[in-house]
């Protein structure tokens, strides 16, 4: 028998070492390193999905926030009747009157146009609201035109053209259909952009056919003014603003500070900061809250002219102040005593007392004149001698 070579054994050896190495494969260490760099990208992946959806969210609840406690801080007591006179400088033009009821609550907002012919009672005298105005000033029409329209009004705000102005400048001018030929005015079938003159004479206009035409006017296209700054689909399109309630919102203090400079009002900085943050809440997340209306009248026979009983029953009912039973009809309270009223569409029970006195039965005011400048005195002429 042959002896082995040392040298064959140690060849066979070494490729013998080389194939079991083969037949274990590549090392732990090559396989992990592959893994983790895959793991470490697909959490990086879904990380920022998931970063992106939360940031999402949370924006969303940061949104949200505000107007919760916004709507957790608003109650009854935020809801205010104003009334508004626009005196214009022009003495050709009409004063304009309008009763604006704010109701966060509801987000709601009524724009009232009030006709200026209509009769009411200060002093014991009978006059219109004009007259009213003009002899006996602010504090007395807010209370006259309070009991008239047998509405609770809280506070008052007085316009001049500049004044007026200024506040039409901070809310955006308005678009509206023109009902009547007046100075820069002309009737169209066709919604157009006023500016802040335009629209003043729009509501202060003389060629009106009448005063329930003009107060219907004032109502619907001051709704429409705030309806168009506040926001809302129907109205996105005819702006070029449609963040408007949102900029209101944000510069509320500086814009108060502007108004309240170009006005007299008895509205003070203690109401301001009260009701802050509801004014705040309806310019920024109320969709077209505002209504407008003006006031259906009844003409006497001596020519006086008063509300319809049966409107200021369902004012009432849009105004949320009294309750209304199925059928639609009034249901009396302590606040509101039936007058033998019923039904919704502006007729009376034929049977029905009268709502109240004739304003005959009363003195009769009239607008105070201008007062005529003195004629100087004549003085006796010496007689000529013959």
């Amino acid at each position: 028998m042959r002896p082995v070579s040392r040298i064959h054994c140690k060849k066979n050896m070494a490729a013998t070492t080389t194939i079991r190495r083969r037949r274990r494969g590549p090392k732990a260490g090559t396989t992990a390193i592959p893994f983790l760099i895959t793991v470490l990208i697909s959490m990086f992946l879904f990380g920022g999905v998931a970063l992106y959806f939360y940031n999402k969210l949370t924006a969303k609840s940061n949104e949200l926030q505000p107007m919760q406690s916004a709507v957790n801080g608003i109650s009854d007591s935020d809801i205010n009747t104003i009334l508004f006179v626009l005196d214009p400088d022009e003495p050709e033009r009409k004063n304009a009157v309008m009763m604006l009821r704010f109701d966060p609550v509801r987000k709601n907002i009524f724009c009232i146009g009030i006709p200026i012919d209509l009769q009411v009672v200060y002093q014991g005298k009978s006059m219109t609201i004009d007259t009213c105005y003009v002899n006996h000033g602010m504090e007395a029409t807010k209370g006259a035109v309070s009991e008239v329209m047998d509405q609770p009004i809280d506070r008052y705000i007085q316009l001049n053209s500049d004044g007026f102005q200024k506040l039409v400048n901070i809310i955006g001018n308005v678009t509206y259909r023109i009902p009547v030929r007046d100075q820069g005015l002309k009737p169209s079938d066709a919604e157009v952009t006023l500016d802040n003159t335009q629209f003043e004479t729009m509501l202060t206009s003389m060629n009106y056919t009448n005063e329930e035409e003009r107060g219907n006017v004032i109502g619907t296209s001051v709704s429409q003014l705030l309806n168009q700054c506040i926001g809302g689909e129907e109205y996105a399109r005819t702006r070029g603003e449609t963040d408007g309630g949102a900029r209101v919102a944000r510069n509320l203090d500086g814009y108060f500070s502007s108004v309240i400079n170009a006005v007299n009002t008895d509205i003070t900085m203690k109401d301001f900061t009260d009701h802050r943050h509801a004014i705040s809440y309806v310019f920024e997340y109320a969709q077209a809250p505002a209504r407008g209306m003006g006031v259906i009248c009844d003409t006497a026979e001596d020519g006086t002219v008063k509300p319809n009983p049966v409107y200021l029953d369902n004012l009432k009912v849009t105004l949320f102040e009294v309750a209304v039973s199925g059928s639609g009809n009034v249901i009396p309270t302590d606040s509101n005593v039936d007058g033998g009223v019923s039904g919704v569409d502006g007729t009376t029970d034929a049977s029905a007392p009268a709502a109240s006195e004739p304003a005959g039965s009363l003195p009769v005011e009239q607008p105070v004149q201008p007062a005529q400048p003195e004629q100087p005195e004549q003085t006796d002429q010496p007689e000529q001698q013959q």
